[in-house]
């Protein structure tokens, strides 16, 4: 794209198929706990629920268990052989006596390929699971799927982690290293969109300025819902009294997270409802992604937040603005090849560090 904008989703059609052995899963061992779903680092093993009318058309060989306090859905834990790395993660994961999976040879589990695609059409369901625990987050679509990462990697189960409890309104700044190569190699994405079309926004400046780069997304963001709410209080004398209490509940709370995405909704609903009569509101549907609080967040490895990057870290925190840091901490320059950096501990010896640390860990204390 000339505008510097690249498709999402776009890791999906790889299909790349370049594991030896994949996992397979035994039902009858299974505790349906999705610790395998949860290490996963390239959102290839899933669990997912479907109902008997979804069943009627599930290929042979579609095994399901009853699903604990779900109202009869069925449970599942679906593997997708051709995106698979291999890492057995999932298997070292499992904590079922016996484990309820075990790796066998890509060959002998390609029909799989057949049972993810039917699982791929199952409608989304209300969780079923506590929010905030691992079995829950996990009934959630991971917006982060089937990236270029190393088999095994440390840092994409962190990210697809956040990207299924807030990336529906996530914004990312993310500092070069690891994360910036699988996260954001041109021509595709791994980044992806919920059954809404809504999912994280994601960009890269600099290895040193990520924090000041996020920072500035955050304000830029603020700015504009903030000129949004004084455009709708200018506009509340010519609407309906239920618009006008909807623009109050929204203002009201447009800084809090939670709910944000249902008073968005009944929102904007109430804007289209009305703007036939106001004219004057069309201006402001056109900003209606604004409506939205986002969740913004800067990540990046240790050489950014430990080195480089952090003294802008260090304003940032300090300003109290409403903004996330995760730090994926390597403990080494990895994306180069393996420079110690700070966050590397006494004595660790590195690829590019022979003669090994001679000094502490930094703390952040």
């Amino acid at each position: 794209m000339t505008e510097g904008v690249i498709p999402v989703g776009t890791t999906a059609v790889e299909k790349r198929g370049i594991a030896v052995e994949v996992p397979e899963w035994l039902s009858d061992r299974c505790t349906m706990c999705n610790e395998c779903a949860f290490v996963c680092p390239h959102a290839a093993i899933r669990p997912f629920l479907a109902d008997e009318d979804e069943l009627a058309e599930a290929p042979e060989g579609f095994i399901v268990r009853e699903m604990r306090g779900a109202n009869g859905q069925k449970y599942r834990i679906q593997v997708s052989v051709e995106d698979c790395t291999g890492c057995g993660l999932c298997v070292e994961a499992c904590p079922a006596k016996g484990k309820a999976l075990t790796m066998r040879p890509y060959e002998e589990q390609k029909e799989q390929a057949l049972n993810w695609a039917f699982a791929m059409t199952l409608r989304q369901k209300e969780n079923p699971a506590k929010p905030g625990t691992v079995l829950g987050s996990q009934f959630n679509k991971p917006l982060l799927e089937f990236s270029g990462a190393c088999a095994g990697c440390g840092e994409t189960p962190y990210v697809k982690l956040l990207t299924q409890m807030f990336g529906d309104r996530m914004m990312i700044a993310n500092a070069t290293g690891c994360s910036s190569i699988w996260g954001g190699t041109s021509p595709v994405s791994p980044y992806t969109t919920n059954h809404l079309g809504q999912g994280p926004a994601w960009s890269n400046s600099l290895f040193e300025d990520n924090a000041e780069y996020g920072y500035g997304m955050f304000l830029a963001n603020q700015t504009r819902r903030e000129k949004l709410a004084a455009q709708l209080q200018l506009l509340k004398a010519a609407v309906s009294e239920e618009l006008q209490a909807l623009i109050e509940d929204w203002d009201l709370h447009r800084e809090e997270s939670a709910g944000t995405q249902q008073r968005a909704a009944k929102l904007i609903a109430a804007l289209e409802a009305e703007v036939s009569d106001t004219p004057q509101l069309a201006p402001i549907l056109k900003e209606k992604d604004l409506f939205v609080k986002p969740s913004q967040w800067m990540i990046g490895g240790d050489g950014w937040a430990y080195d480089i990057g952090f003294g802008g870290i260090d304003h940032v925190l300090a300003s109290g603005a409403d903004v996330n840091i995760l730090v994926l901490d390597n403990e080494v320059y990895s994306n180069t090849g393996g420079q110690v950096s700070k966050a590397t501990p006494t004595s660790a010896i590195a690829k590019f560090a022979a003669s090994g640390k001679f000094v502490s860990k930094k703390t952040w204390e």
